[in-house]
């Protein structure tokens, strides 16, 4: 039953989607499936790690920290995305710290199990580098945000982000609700968690967001998207 409910998962992983049933039973008889509770730090960076992990349900948090309690979010990671592939590949220490933001369950495959699986099948690593190209081009932006944009920019920028990666599309907008606090928000935004409530109640006076609890919806797009600028 267990592997039945990771094969329908898998295949609609994108990294996998091209595989054939018998390509997706060696998959599955190498990954192994892990549950981690609200809250629970995954890996801390400068861990040694040699596994992939595939999200398969939950939303995590990748962040580094200044050493002096500073916490920058990097990524929001939500079910059917994959993280922890730099040390995988490289075998170095990890370069960031994962959390659990929510419940989570994730499939995991060790290094050496999965550098022989994609030696058979090219378009893995093809699809994972064009993630990752994503995430730097992500990583660019943000630090060009950081260094030139305003507060509004800033948080206008991380909320159009998470709705970028994350965001459901409904009838009147794009809705985001990932457990994000008013804190994780202002640390991906790289702002207090003053500031970053205090550009949210504007925005929502403005009508182009609506807030309710741990809920943002993007009323209007292009209004926030001004904001950048």
């Amino acid at each position: 039953m267990q592997q039945s409910t990771n094969r329908q998962f898998l295949i609609k992983v994108q990294m996998f989607s091209d595989l054939s049933d018998p390509d997706l039973d060696i998959l599955l008889n190498i990954v192994v499936e892990r549950s981690y509770r609200k809250g629970e730090v995954i890996f801390h960076a400068e861990d040694s790690g040699s596994v992939l992990f595939i999200l398969k349900s939950g939303t995590v948090k990748i962040s580094i920290s200044d050493g002096k309690g500073k916490e920058d979010i990097l990524k929001i990671v939500s079910s059917g995305d994959f993280f922890g592939e730099m040390s995988m590949l490289d075998d170095q220490h990890r370069s960031a710290t994962v959390t659990a933001m929510e419940k989570c369950s994730a499939l995991i495959i060790q290094r050496e199990l999965f550098i022989d699986f994609i030696k058979k099948y090219p378009q893995i690593p093809l699809k994972m580098l064009a993630t990752l190209c994503r995430r730097f081009r992500k990583t660019d932006e943000k630090i060009a945000s950081l260094r030139f944009a305003d507060a509004y920019g800033k948080v206008a920028k991380a909320i159009l982000d998470i709705a970028d990666e994350n965001g459901i599309r409904k009838e009147n907008g794009i809705e985001i609700s990932h457990m994000l606090s008013r804190q994780d928000l202002a640390d991906i935004a790289g702002v207090t968690r003053e500031t970053a409530t205090r550009i949210l109640i504007e925005f929502q006076k403005s009508g182009c967001i609506k807030v309710k609890g741990k809920t943002i919806s993007i009323l209007n797009e292009a209004t926030l998207r001004r904001e950048l600028f």
